[in-house]
């Protein structure tokens, strides 16, 4: 997306260490494929059976936010910084349906300016686990572009694929922490910084409120 692996990235006389968390992001079509290979690796099987534990009074529904880093380039720098909200429903054991809105803006080190702002609807396939809940990502909606230079504005679709845990902070189910990290692509291909549709690497943490219990 905006700001994608191989992204031609604006010359910098600076060069910034990766911190430790970027490194833990892959680039363009190989991130997907890591993803799904994590997925797989911690035993998803969607939809969930049987649960060998007690899930006990649930939460319909629940609001959130998080904050995060983005890399776009396969240099895996911190490029910038993203903020989302979701407001979501849990439908089962099994699965989530979430709203999200974000923004981000891409710097590259050197106060570039490129920003984003997105809307897009997340399905979350779940498994329910004793003390974390992992889960599996797939969502779809738009995000529009604001860049200093070339082909300043525009709306492109969006597809992300993702991994990430919620863990109980105030039990029961008062206060959760989630760690979400995803590939984001859009179909933008104006060939300037940032803009070469092929994908960015978001690590977020952030907190989750259920509301609306339900036994």
């Amino acid at each position: 997306m905006k700001g994608g692996c191989g992204v031609r990235r604006p010359q910098s006389k600076r060069s910034a260490t990766a911190p430790a968390a970027c490194r833990v992001l892959a680039h363009g079509r190989e991130c997907a494929l890591w993803l799904l290979t994590a997925a797989m690796a911690a035993g998803w099987s969607f939809p969930v059976a049987a649960q060998d534990f007690e899930v006990g009074p649930v939460s319909s529904w629940y609001v959130g936010a998080r904050v995060g880093i983005v890399a776009s380039n396969r240099d895996l720098r911190r490029d910038g910084e993203l903020a989302s909200l979701q407001f979501g429903r849990r439908i089962g054991e099994a699965y989530e349906v979430e709203l999200e809105l974000a923004a981000d803006r891409l710097d590259f080190g050197i106060d570039y300016g490129l920003k984003h702002r997105s809307a897009q609807i997340n399905l979350l396939m779940v498994n329910r686990e004793p003390l974390w809940d992992p889960y599996f990502l797939i969502g779809v909606g738009a995000i529009e572009y604001d860049s200093p230079v070339g082909e300043r504005r525009g709306t492109d679709p969006l597809v992300a694929l993702g991994v990430g845990g919620t863990w109980e902070l105030v039990i029961p189910q008062r206060v959760l922490l989630r760690a979400d990290l995803r590939i984001r692509y859009d179909l933008n291909d104006t060939d300037q910084p940032g803009e070469d549709s092929k994908g960015d690497g978001i690590l977020s943490v952030g907190l989750v409120i259920p509301f609306g219990r339900t036994e």
